[in-house]
C-alpha cells in the first residue's frame, strides 16, 4: 500500500469522525432545521395554484365598483344635503271694494234702466200682487191684482208715463175708462178708471203729457177714488211701484 492511499483512508476516517462529532453535539438543531424545513415544502405544495378557474378580485364584484369610487365622491354621497328653503309666495294685497251705489232698477227687457213718471200726485192705497191672489169685494172673488191703485180726487189730471203711442182708448163695464201707451217693442203701461179719454189711437205722447182724468174704476168701488196703473214688459206684469 502506498502513501497516498494511507494518507486519503487516514482523511476519510477523521472526515467521518468530525461528522460523528458534529452530528453528536448539534443533532438536535439539525433534525429542527429538517422539520421545519419539511413542513416549509408540504405548505409550497398544498398553496392553491391560478389556474384561471378562480375569480380575480374586483372582476364581477359589486364591491370592486365602490372601491374605484374616490374618497371625496364617497364623502360627497355620505353627507346629507340641505333641503331648499320653501320660496316665500307673495300673497296678494285685498284691492278695496267700491261702495255700492244707488242703482235704478234695470228693465226687465234688457234694453237698460226704465224710470217711470207717476200717472198721479197720491199715495198707493193698493199694492200690485203678482202671482199672489186678493180677494175684490166689489165683485165678490178672488182674483190677482195685476197693478198699483194711487189715491187721487175725481177730475184729477192723469198724465203719461212715458212717451210712446196710444193703442188704445176705450171705456167698459169693470174698468171704465182706459187708455195703453206702447213704449217700445216689449214694454207698455195701462191707465184705468179714466172719466174723460183726452187722447186717441195713435196719437203721440211724450212723458207728463195729460191723456185723460181721474174717473171711477167699478170693480174696484170699495176703494177711495184713485187711477189704477198697470206696466208690462214682455206681455208679463211687473209691479210699477219699482220704477217710479
Amino acid at each position: 500500500m502506498n502513501e497516498k492511499n494511507i494518507k486519503d483512508k487516514i482523511t476519510k476516517k477523521i472526515n467521518r469522525e468530525n461528522v460523528k462529532a458534529f452530528l453528536k453535539k448539534q443533532g438536535l438543531y439539525v433534525l429542527i432545521f429538517l422539520c421545519v424545513a419539511a413542513a416549509g415544502i408540504t405548505a409550497i405544495l398544498a398553496w392553491p395554484r391560478d389556474d384561471g378557474s378562480q375569480p380575480q378580485v374586483g372582476e364581477n364584484d359589486p364591491a370592486s365598483v365602490i372601491g374605484d369610487t374616490s374618497l371625496e365622491d364617497e364623502l360627497a354621497m355620505l353627507t346629507p344635503k340641505p333641503s331648499p328653503a320653501p320660496t316665500a309666495t307673495a300673497m296678494p294685497t285685498p284691492s278695496a271694494t267700491p261702495m255700492e251705489t244707488e242703482k235704478e232698477t234695470p228693465n226687465k227687457s234688457g234694453g237698460g234702466s226704465i224710470r217711470l213718471r207717476k200717472p198721479v200726485d197720491g199715495k198707493i192705497i193698493n199694492s200690485f200682487s203678482g202671482d199672489e191672489l186678493v180677494f175684490f169685494p166689489s165683485l165678490n172673488t178672488w182674483a190677482t191684482h195685476n197693478g198699483t191703485d194711487m189715491q187721487a180726487d175725481k177730475g184729477a189730471s192723469v198724465s203719461a208715463a212715458m212717451a210712446g203711442t196710444v193703442t188704445e182708448a176705450y171705456t167698459n163695464e169693470a174698468d171704465g175708462g182706459v187708455v195703453v201707451i206702447k213704449h217700445s217693442d216689449s214694454t207698455e203701461t195701462i191707465y184705468m178708471g179714466l172719466g174723460d179719454l183726452l187722447v186717441s189711437e195713435g196719437d203721440k205722447v211724450n212723458a207728463g203729457d195729460v191723456i185723460g182724468t181721474v174717473g171711477e174704476i167699478p170693480k174696484e168701488l170699495d176703494l177711495p177714488s184713485h187711477l189704477h196703473f198697470e206696466y208690462k214688459v214682455n206681455g208679463v206684469w211687473k209691479d210699477p211701484a219699482k220704477f217710479f
